[in-house]
């Protein structure tokens, strides 16, 4: 049953210019949208770590609300979306955790 109970933030890069009128990128979340959390299936799971990927949670939001973006927010942490598959009205998002300690 698809209950749509959690919400995510996704993270899509703002294009503006700076004071000198160059062009500039920024990432910014978006506002929250609901989302369906799925479990990692075992193939999936697998196929990634071979990659050397650790696949960690699995949304599926609306497709219509799915824009391209790379990384959203979950309970205040950061996920690269590593994968997407388009269902027609849904789209289903496989993401890793940003690691925040990078060895420092």
């Amino acid at each position: 049953m698809k209950t749509f109970d959690h919400q995510v933030q996704l993270i899509g890069l703002i294009e503006d210019t700076d004071e000198s009128g160059f062009p500039t990128e920024e990432e910014q979340a978006k506002e929250p949208i609901f989302a369906n959390q799925i479990s990692v299936r075992s193939s999936e799971f697998w196929q990634a770590k071979q990659s050397g990927v650790k696949l960690d949670l699995v949304f599926e939001v609306h497709s219509f609300e799915y824009f391209g973006e790379e990384k959203l927010l979950f309970e205040g942490k950061e996920y690269k979306i590593e994968r997407t598959y388009n269902k027609g009205d849904l789209t289903e998002m496989y993401c890793s955790r940003r690691d925040v300690d990078h060895g420092a």
